[in-house]
């Protein structure tokens, strides 16, 4: 470890006290142990590291274009000193493990004026999504139930009626049944998903550890659509979701959609979070149709920071045109 480092970065997923002291600090689900757990049995290279007011975990990624050290909605920070003290130990540990750029999702009280201040660039390319879509789950049931569309509400209340019924699981065994949706979703849709592997390591990993709960909804007792959600203390995450095209006629996404924000609110979760939705002023982007599912349910937008990065090396520079000019051959 450099020199300059006066914290010790641990390649091991720490204990409880990390969550404890990420969630006081509202911390992303994607800075805890349970994801950390998921991303070491995929077998990447983990570490953890925090100092006073701030903590992160970040994944070391090799590509044949660059090696960079990844933070997910990270680092977590509670000020702007404590968050300066965190992005100086992230360059210790990227150059030490010959990354030539940290790549990042501040999760602190700065601006983006702040961030070009200190050297952030903005990504070419965000990964996790700068603008969401939360359900504030502290108000009364009936509330959120009337926020939610008429025709939403119809389908929940009358899903007995139409032969829809909704099993929450921890069984990891159940993933199976979100596999059947993801791959009808991806040939519908002429979309790539994750490998199958990818599916049961996270269903493996986090539904023992009530991290994630995975949602099937069957109609007639055949299984039409299915979710897994990742649960932390405060907030229920939507991970990923889909329905079989065949069975659209029955909603089977919208009635088991209201039962995994209800559930949440059961469980004294605070927010739902749908995750990525498109910019109110572009109907014509790619998310809008599922962002207008999204929105019949209640909630409001959230902004956040979005994706940077902070060069350690000079070869940075180089990656960066050789990236631009890879995506204008893309176009």
């Amino acid at each position: 470890m450099s020199q300059h480092s006066p914290i010790a970065w641990s390649d091991e997923v720490p204990g409880k006290s990390w969550d404890d002291d990420l969630f006081a600090r509202g911390g992303h689900f994607l800075q805890s142990t349970h994801w950390g757990a998921f991303n070491q049995q995929l077998g990447r290279k983990l570490f953890f590291g925090r100092g006073p007011g701030w903590q992160c975990f970040a994944i070391l990624e090799r590509s044949n274009k660059a090696t960079r050290l990844y933070c997910p909605y990270g680092p977590v920070a509670e000020s702007m000193v404590s968050y300066q003290q965190a992005i100086e130990e992230l360059k210790a540990l990227a150059q030490d493990q010959g990354a030539i750029f940290v790549r990042m999702e501040p999760w602190a009280p700065v601006t983006k004026a702040d961030l070009k201040q200190l050297k952030h660039r903005p990504a070419l390319k965000e990964i996790q999504p700068s603008l969401v879509w939360l359900q504030d789950l502290t108000k009364p049931r009936d509330q959120i139930l009337k926020e939610m569309s008429k025709n939403n509400r119809q389908r929940y209340r009358n899903a007995a009626k139409a032969g829809v019924r909704i099993e929450a699981s921890h069984d990891p065994g159940d993933v199976e049944g979100l596999l059947m949706v993801v791959h009808e979703v991806a040939v519908h849709n002429r979309i790539v998903q994750h490998p199958d592997d990818y599916y049961r390591t996270m269903a493996q990993v986090l539904l023992p550890r009530d991290a994630a709960t995975l949602y099937i909804a069957r109609h007639h007792g055949e299984p039409v659509s299915a979710a897994i959600v990742f649960d932390s203390p405060t907030t229920r995450h939507v991970a990923h979701s889909g329905s079989m095209h065949a069975h659209r006629h029955v909603h089977p996404g919208a009635i088991m959609r209201a039962t995994m924000v209800l559930d949440a609110q059961d469980r004294g979760q605070k927010i739902f979070d749908s995750l990525g939705v498109a910019p109110p002023d572009e109907p014509e982007h790619p998310w809008a149709g599922l962002t207008r599912f999204k929105l019949s349910f209640g909630g409001d937008y959230r902004y956040y920071l979005g994706t940077w990065e902070l060069p350690v090396s000079p070869l940075y520079h180089a990656y960066r045109s050789v990236y631009l000019a890879y995506s204008a051959t893309r176009r």
